[in-house]
Parts: structure tokens; C-alpha cells; sequence
């Protein structure tokens, strides 16, 4: 890319791509589709931590819920935590009330991001681990 100062429509500021907070860079990790899904796939419109970090957990070990150890379970609320939640809040993709319940809502920008995956053709898949491409 050159170093020439932007002269297209808009403001190079609302220029985001390959930026953290772009929708397509937040959109490609496997555990970032997960959360929205799982949100838009809730009853109530939301659900708790605890549950979305089972669910994905069961998905990635390709089993039922009950089938996931709770070792698994809290690596994956952990990393979500850690990794993978704030970035969808800083975004305005999600809410996610820390001081009560753990519970995750939609957030102002929800509906975007699932417009997104469903025209991209969503999936949960994840590249393949050196010890998977080896075999």
C-alpha cells in the first residue's frame, strides 16, 4: 500500500479494514461466529456465559453437551473472556453484563454482523490443527 493521504468518498477514519474493530476481521475467528449464533439461536435473546461456553465446547469437540468435560468448558469461557468477548462489545456487536449474571445479549450492531454471516455463508469451522494436516 502507498503512504498517499485518501481521497475517496468518506472519511479515511471510517476506513476500517483489516482494523480490529472491522466486522470482517472480528467475524473470522471460529469462537467469534459461535457467540452470535448462539446468542441469535437463544429463546430469551440471550444467554449466560456458562451456557454459550458448553455449547461451543460441545461443537468443538463434535459431541453432546453432557459429553464435554468441565475442564473443557472453563478453557473455553476463559479464552472467551479473555479473547474473544470484549472485542465483540467494543464493536457494539454484543452487550455483555459482567456484574450480575454474566449474560450475553445483542448489542446495537447484532443484526449487521448476522446479516453479515448469513450473506457470507456462516460456519463454525476452524483450520485444521498441525496434528490434524500431518495425518
Amino acid at each position: 500500500m502507498s503512504d498517499d493521504i485518501y481521497d475517496g468518498p468518506g472519511e479515511a477514519s471510517e476506513l476500517s479494514l483489516c482494523e480490529q474493530s472491522d466486522i470482517f476481521y472480528l467475524l473470522s475467528h471460529h469462537r467469534k461466529r459461535g457467540v452470535l449464533l448462539a446468542i441469535a439461536m437463544a429463546p430469551w435473546g440471550h444467554i449466560h456465559l456458562r451456557q454459550l461456553a458448553e455449547i461451543i465446547a460441545a461443537l468443538e469437540a463434535d459431541t453432546e453437551q453432557r459429553g464435554v468435560s468441565t475442564q473443557q468448558v472453563t478453557n473455553v469461557r476463559t479464552n472467551l473472556k479473555r479473547s474473544h468477548l470484549e472485542p465483540l462489545c467494543d464493536a457494539g456487536l454484543i452487550d455483555w453484563d459482567t456484574d450480575c449474571s454474566e449474560r450475553l445479549v445483542p448489542g446495537p450492531g447484532f443484526s449487521r454482523a448476522i446479516r453479515t454471516l448469513m450473506a457470507g455463508g456462516y460456519s463454525l469451522s476452524q483450520p485444521p490443527s498441525n496434528s490434524e494436516t500431518e495425518r
